[in-house]
């Protein structure tokens, strides 16, 4: 590694970065990063945004910093990640008991067009699913991801439509035309069921996290068998978890 005029690495440079984000500094400006970090505003300027280009650091649409979503896919070391999940966990609890499937909370990483699993809690006897902890899905594949898209801004809409897809992950004959009017009927439903997913016996049903702004968090989500679909019984239920979930995260970081 390069090193710096005074001889340290480009290694240590990068750690003072990390170390300057706690619970009480979880996002800073550049010049913060510089003056906590005692580096010169040109050099945390340079190794920032390196960093948020490999996702170390997260660049906000104000251009501050945050730690990154590949940290806590390494480490879990992103506390906001955690304190999300650990509001989650009671009301996945309630799902869990009272529906008896697989619960799982994701988060919509915009960058990729991928979702990441937080947490995951299994049903003994439920069908088997594909999700894993810090497991990554196309967004447009699953029901998670499409109820965060559908509730994203539409920029973030349009730039996610307008990537490759991963025509593996999707049910074949789906178009752009398809995933709109999918997108479209999730903002009316407040949820999005999705038969099919990933396998063909699968059904996804999603519901989007979102803030007091009705800024999307995350999602909470069950995958089941096509035979244990009930609809009537098991929105009411997911719906009345989010919403409490959304009650409870506030206003959360969302990026």
């Amino acid at each position: 590694m390069a090193n710096s005029r005074s001889g340290e690495s480009v290694v240590s440079r990068v750690a003072r970065l990390l170390q300057c984000f706690d619970a009480d500094h979880g996002e800073l400006s550049a010049a913060e990063l510089a003056e906590r970090a005692g580096l010169s505003t040109s050099t945390t300027h340079r190794l920032a945004s390196a960093m948020a280009d490999d996702g170390l650091l997260f660049r906000t649409g104000r251009g501050r910093f945050r730690i990154g979503l590949a940290l806590w896919e390494a480490g879990q070391r992103g506390t906001r990640f955690q304190a999300f999940s650990q509001l989650a966990l009671p009301f996945m609890e309630a799902i869990h008991v009272t529906l008896k499937q697989n619960v799982s909370l994701s988060i919509l990483d915009e960058s990729t067009a991928e979702i990441v699993y937080l947490e995951r809690l299994t049903h003994r006897g439920a069908q088997e699913d594909l999700t894993k902890v810090a497991l990554r899905q196309p967004a447009l594949s699953v029901s998670a991801g499409l109820a965060m898209l559908a509730f994203s801004p539409a920029s973030v809409q349009e730039r996610i439509l307008s990537m490759p897809w991963d025509r593996s992950a999707l049910q074949s004959g789906v178009t752009e035309g398809h995933m709109r009017r999918r997108l479209a009927q999730a903002r009316v439903d407040g949820y999005v069921h999705l038969p099919g997913v990933l396998v063909g016996s699968l059904a996804g049903l999603a519901a989007p996290i979102l803030d007091t702004h009705r800024r999307v968090l995350g999602a909470l989500a069950i995958v089941q068998t096509m035979a244990d679909v009930n609809l009537k019984v098991q929105v009411p239920v997911l719906l009345s978890a989010t919403r409490g979930l959304s009650g409870m995260v506030g206003n959360l970081p969302r990026d």
